[in-house]
């Protein structure tokens, strides 16, 4: 029963929902997908992830692409190996921007464009406002555009791009939800 407690564990069960209730109780729990106990990489990069979904997903809706990407997500992240879980979290972050409706239009992109973070758009003059990448890592963002869980071990980063990629990403979702709180596990994460 521990393991269903666990970051990114996915299970289903039945609830007891009932108005006023901010918990509700669970019965006939049965796990579909458990974080592997021996893999501390996994499970630190599965707190990363579950503290950042816990900041965006603050409203409950049914959203049936959402959490197959999150079942999904939970599945592959469980199986990884080391050289996939470190660009992992930057992969899922990618993802995710589509389902939150903030994914960049890459279409606009151009060589030597600037990217501007407000509007997810690349511009070929630097935006009047201080939320953008100029052009060197507007470059690299669109590159970003390729990975995905399935490749993620494809793409070698030294653990500064890395933790840069990490906080461009962060400050880019919170450019667009303001009450995102920075997720308490990324201290740790950048140890990875």
């Amino acid at each position: 029963m521990r393991a269903l407690l666990m970051p990114m564990a996915v299970f289903e069960g039945t609830a007891d929902l009932r108005p006023g209730r901010e918990i509700s109780p669970v019965s006939d729990v049965r796990a579909i997908t458990l974080p592997a106990a021996n893999n501390p990489m996994a499970s630190i990069v599965a707190m990363f992830l579950a503290d950042l979904l816990q900041g965006l997903l603050r409203e409950p809706m049914v959203d049936e692409a959402l959490f197959a990407c999150l079942a999904d997500t939970s599945e592959r992240l469980f199986r990884a190996d080391c050289a996939t879980l470190s660009n992992f979290h930057i992969a899922f972050i990618i993802r995710l921007l589509h389902f939150i409706g903030i994914e960049p239009d890459w279409s606009t992109y151009l060589p030597g464009s600037y990217f501007d973070m407000t509007g997810g758009i690349f511009r070929l003059f630097r935006p009047t406002h201080p939320h953008f990448l100029p052009p060197a890592e507007a470059d690299a963002a669109y590159h970003l555009r390729r990975i995905s869980l399935q490749n993620c071990r494809r793409f070698h980063y030294t653990r500064f791009e890395r933790n840069l990629l990490t906080d461009r990403l962060i400050a880019y979702l919170r450019l667009h939800f303001p009450t995102l709180p920075q997720p308490a596990s990324l201290q740790v994460l950048r140890s990875l």
